[in-house]
């Protein structure tokens, strides 16, 4: 009996872990050769160098809070494997500029509808591929993000018209920093895809504190495109 315990049910789970080892050993061979993803961790860490308040941290959410200046959007990411349930990674920002410019609420995805501290939020966001984190050191804001970039390297990519890294936490909707501050006036932006707001009613043109524009982009050929874009940009220098 004993046997049989240790063969069909010990044994797997040692497989298991092994395979896991392997795996987060492959992301860390691949990070130490991706010239973009460390790149991209510099910047980010440039850019958290430069905020005037550190990202918060939701001990209950196990995640980490990056808030805009004014205090009405923020991008949320996760620092530890048994943390948010829904999301890996979102932006959650005020509904009111939204509702005021014609947005029907009960038109949105449920998984859009969020109410956090008792304000009227929008979420946009996704999960990430499940893998558990592992640090080596200190868990921080910066060594949760480097966590991204080891292990879910597609949401982590570069913006070269704005000259910006960013994470992609739904389709078309992203955070993101400048490169290099000192030669950019967009330090950070938030970005996020206007189709489902409009469907919902949204007159872009009457949203405050957004800029509705066509940001151009490329596709993964190298192919540029416009797409357009509400955007929320912060110069942090």
């Amino acid at each position: 009996m004993i046997k049989k315990t240790i063969c069909g049910f010990v044994m797997p789970a040692v497989i298991a872990g092994v395979l896991a080892a392997l795996a987060f050993g492959n992301a860390e061979a691949a990070f130490s050769t991706d010239v973009v993803g460390k790149a991209a961790v510099t910047s980010f860490s440039e850019m958290l160098g430069a905020l005037e308040f550190q990202p918060a941290s939701d001990e209950e959410m196990g995640a980490w809070v990056l808030t805009d200046p004014d205090g009405n959007a923020a991008f949320w990411w996760r620092k530890s494997s048994n943390g948010m349930r829904d999301y890996d990674v979102f932006l959650c920002f005020d509904a009111e500029p939204f509702v005021n410019a014609g947005l029907d609420a009960e038109k949105l995805p449920d998984e859009m509808k969020g109410m956090l501290d008792g304000r009227g939020k929008i979420m946009v966001g996704r999960k990430l591929s499940g893998e558990e984190l592992k640090y080596d050191g200190d868990i921080t804001p910066l060594s949760s993000f480097e966590q991204i970039v080891k292990l879910d390297r597609e949401a982590v990519g570069y913006h070269a018209a704005l000259d910006h890294y960013g994470v992609t936490v739904a389709d078309g909707s992203l955070f993101e920093w400048a490169k290099d501050m000192s030669k950019n006036d967009k330090d950070i932006v938030f970005v996020v895809d206007p189709k489902i707001l409009i469907d919902s009613g949204v007159d872009p043109s009457k949203v405050e504190g957004w800029v509705y524009t066509k940001v151009p982009l490329e596709d993964s050929r190298g192919r540029r495109f416009e797409a357009e874009k509400f955007l929320r940009p912060f110069d942090l220098k």
